[in-house]
């Protein structure tokens, strides 16, 4: 983590710490871990969340994950990874076939099938 702040140091003040050790909450925090896979929530503190904080969860799936879940219970917005997926196969299908497709009705399409 301390070679990661250092090496992005130059957009601006980044630190590094454990878990145990964040003791304020963050506009966004983002799970990028496998613990959803698990239905489990990182060792993060529930400080880290409050009422202005968005907790992003890059899996997605029918219900809420156990991380989304944990984050409400503890103030904070939430949402999933299923947005992103359609929107990096839009940017794929841009690049192979030059055309845009409309991401808001696939995405519609693919959370009234969950």
């Amino acid at each position: 983590a301390q070679q990661l702040a250092d090496q992005f140091a130059f957009h601006g003040p980044i630190a590094a710490c454990s878990f145990s050790a964040l003791s304020t909450s963050f506009d966004l925090v983002i799970n990028a871990t496998s613990a959803s896979l698990n239905a489990d929530v990182p060792p993060i503190p529930a400080c880290v969340f409050g009422p202005d904080s968005l907790a992003y969860d890059i899996m997605y799936g029918a219900q809420a994950t156990v991380f989304m879940q944990f984050a409400v219970q503890h103030g904070a917005q939430t949402c999933d990874g299923l947005g992103m997926l359609v929107e990096q196969a839009a940017a794929a299908f841009y690049l192979w076939r030059g055309v845009r497709p409309e991401t808001s009705t696939v995405l519609a399409d693919l959370r009234g099938a969950l």
